[in-house]
């Protein structure tokens, strides 16, 4: 079986996803409370989507600080720094804290990265007994609620490995609102476009929900494992004491339930060629140079309307790590292009 073989790969993300188990629509409202982590200037705070409470990072650029008639012209002078929105990936102990080395680096706009729901200990806890969730379609209309209602304007949506999706429907589903796509280290273009079996993704989900799953699921959270795979699959070079820090703190029962569901495939219950290749935004795709999936991502830029790849220097499977600075460049670049 394909998910025995792979469990040891849970601290990957190797899976893309999640389906609906149950439903969950409706409208949504934002509010804002918070605390600032004065060391980094990243503001920490809630905002309200579909009765759900949702954590969210943000860091606003130095136009804040400003007042008055130069507060304007500021403004004015950095329009075409667009905000951006930063999807985090979804594994053992990740959350909104994955983009927090990026966030504190970059310096050229205002920048936000939700805690999607589910995952990190600032918003609700998701109980799929409970109440249900699409996906990726829930964790979509999330980051529409943050942008229509925090963001209200243009921005760029920058992805992390397997959440691919999230920002591939986000940007298909508002064209006008997200008028750049940056996806780093994504599935391979096969693995985007070909659905996985129903029969495989209920089989893969009933196991990680079942004794035996928890079981492999707690053992993998272990720092020791932690480090092994991280080092063995995630980065060029060894992880560091941050990273395993950072995880290990993410490490709770509550948290374990999105992993679940990433972990089983469901992301992928269906293929997003469509959306792909309809999508009109200039979209970017970045590989570390150690990636071996790389030239399996050549038909993202074949396929789609406007896409351009780029491979970075000391990097493998998590850029926003491994080349915080050189990141920021790229991005930063490619958010200025017209």
């Amino acid at each position: 079986m394909r998910l025995q073989a792979g469990i040891l790969l849970i601290i990957l993300q190797a899976r893309i996803g999640i389906r609906a188990l149950n439903t969950a629509k409706g409208s949504s409202s934002t509010t804002q409370t918070g605390i600032l982590d004065s060391s980094s200037s990243i503001q920490i705070s809630t905002y309200e989507h579909d009765g759900w409470v949702l954590g969210t990072r943000s860091k606003k650029n130095k136009s804040d600080n400003k007042s008055g008639i130069l507060s304007n012209l500021f403004q004015y002078n950095q329009q075409k720094s667009l905000p951006v929105i930063l999807i985090h990936p979804v594994g053992i102990g990740l959350s909104g804290w994955f983009w927090e080395k990026f966030m504190t680096q970059w310096q050229d706009s205002d920048i936000y990265c939700p805690d999607l729901i589910g995952c990190g200990e600032i918003g609700d806890e998701w109980k799929p007994e409970e109440r249900g969730l699409f996906f990726p379609l829930d964790w979509v209309r999330q980051c529409e609620t943050l942008i229509n209602e925090e963001i209200k304007g243009p921005c760029v949506v920058v992805t992390q490995g397997g959440l691919a999706p999230v920002g591939v429907m986000l940007a298909h589903r508002n064209p006008t609102m997200v008028q750049k796509l940056v996806l780093c280290s994504p599935p391979t273009w096969n693995d985007m476009t070909k659905a996985i079996p129903q029969s495989e993704l209920e089989r893969n989900y009933n196991f990680l929900r079942s004794e035996l799953g928890e079981l492999a699921l707690g053992l993998l959270e272990s720092r020791s494992a932690i480090q092994f795979f991280s080092d063995l699959f995630l980065f060029e070079n060894k992880c560091d004491d941050s990273w395993l820090d950072n995880c290990l703190n993410g490490c709770t029962a509550p948290a374990r339930q999105p992993v679940c569901a990433f972990n089983a495939g469901l992301l992928n219950h269906r293929s997003f060629e469509e959306e792909l290749m309809e999508l009109p935004q200039q979209t970017l795709v970045l590989s570390g140079s150690s990636d071996k999936r790389e030239i399996d991502r050549s038909l993202y830029m074949s396929r789609m309307q406007d896409c351009k790849m780029m491979s970075l220097p000391g990097g493998q499977n998590v850029l926003p790590w491994e080349t915080t600075k050189d990141l920021c460049e790229v991005i930063q670049k490619f958010c200025s292009i017209n």
